[in-house]
């Protein structure tokens, strides 16, 4: 499958973090925002690597977003990482679900995946059968490059000393 536009994403949201630093500091809101995104990129990535590996062996497969909008889940990576290692931590996953992509024969793109996603309160908002080449189109057109817009206008917010 093409990667150039995912990978492109990731590279532009992945920018947008590097220049985001402790000093001028941030708005405590916005510091919690970049945090969450960062942490749910990740976990979220793990879930599209293991929904990847499926479709590659030809196996039922799904999508569950639960663990990457979990309070505790993301919390847990928030206590044991700073922000750089989020962020590395975001390159590594993405990385793996790109080169996972690049292995993936074309036709795959059609194969059907089913997707479960939830809101951050827990509430499913999808739960229907979506082809794997439209969910990594929506990853990199829409989800990756809304987190770095979001990302962006977050640390634009930081102030001198």
């Amino acid at each position: 499958m093409d990667t150039k536009e995912l990978l492109h994403a990731y590279q532009e949201l992945l920018a947008e973090a590097e220049l985001i630093t402790d000093a001028p500091p941030l708005a405590e809101s916005d510091r919690t925002q970049i945090d969450w995104i960062l942490a749910h990129i990740a976990l979220s990535d793990r879930a599209l690597a293991d929904a990847g590996r499926a479709v590659i062996a030809g196996r039922e497969a799904r999508l569950d977003n639960t663990q990457a909008m979990s309070k505790s889940e993301i919390g847990r990576i928030l206590r044991s990482t700073t922000h750089a290692e989020r962020a590395e931590l975001v390159r590594r996953n993405a990385m793996e679900l790109v080169d996972l992509l690049a292995l993936t024969p074309d036709e795959a793109a059609d194969a059907t995946v089913r997707a479960r996603l939830v809101n951050r309160e827990g509430a499913v908002v999808f739960d229907q059968d979506l082809k794997w080449g439209d969910l990594i189109r929506v990853r990199a057109k829409e989800h990756i490059p809304g987190h770095a817009a979001t990302l962006r206008s977050r640390k634009g917010t930081q102030t001198g000393p």
